[in-house]
């Protein structure tokens, strides 16, 4: 991915300023109680129940290893649903919506880990670092979180026959 014009959804982890393409993003959420089954990996926050169905929600500080770890049930945290696939990113929280920005610098992907980053961004005198959603996650991590999200999936369909 090469660094987009923008606009871009920026938001914090512990003290570090992050970025995402707006288009990436398809609804900024509350954070709402999550159900983290026994044996997940570290980087799963949970699932949350989103109109029936199960959303995995990665927790992008771990995922990042940036920061702190906080409170996964902090309500003043957000969810960000991505557009493509399945995944949302649990942050501290989003503090600029749709706003445009100059590229300071690009990184090559075989200097970020996975090649998640992709440029450094100034945003009204602010760096933050620009993500590629689509690399956040290992191979295998996307395969885990599908599989929980089946099981997870049948667990909402069963409650709900019960309580039919």
């Amino acid at each position: 991915m090469t660094a987009p014009d923008g606009p871009f959804i920026l938001f914090r982890l512990d003290e570090a300023v992050f970025a995402l393409p707006a288009a990436a993003v398809a609804e900024i959420l509350p954070l709402p109680n999550l159900d983290r089954p026994p044996g997940s990996p570290a980087v799963l926050a949970g699932f949350m129940n989103l109109g029936g169905e199960p959303l995995a929600v990665a927790d992008l500080a771990v995922v990042l290893d940036a920061g702190t770890e906080a409170d996964p049930q902090d309500v003043y945290r957000h969810v960000l649903r991505l557009a493509s696939g399945d995944l949302g990113l649990l942050v501290d929280r989003v503090t600029n919506l749709a706003v445009t920005a100059t590229v300071a610098a690009q990184v090559d992907p075989k200097d970020s880990v996975g090649g998640a980053v992709v440029a450094r961004l100034t945003v009204a005198g602010t760096f933050a670092t620009l993500l590629d959603p689509a690399r956040l996650l290992l191979a295998e991590e996307t395969l885990r979180f599908e599989a929980l999200a089946d099981a997870a999936r049948k667990r909402l369909t069963d409650v709900t026959a019960q309580e039919a």
